[in-house]
């Protein structure tokens, strides 16, 4: 099975909320788990933004 991973911008859409909005509930640890592929490129891992828009609800990630 492969990953499929979103960028910022798709999982902000995905969410209804600005880029900047998905940087603050990175750094307040809330939401999906950002993956850093280099130096500046983030992502997202696509099972893991379904599973937070299924429960309909943000939650503190476990990190």
């Amino acid at each position: 099975m492969t990953a499929h991973f979103l960028s910022k911008a798709q999982t902000a859409a995905l969410f209804k909320v600005s880029v900047r909005t998905l940087e603050r509930w990175a750094q307040a640890g809330i939401g999906p788990t950002p993956l850093k592929h280099g130096p500046r490129l983030v992502r997202y891992d696509n099972d893991e933004v379904l599973d937070y828009l299924r429960n309909g609800e943000l939650r503190e990630s476990a990190s």
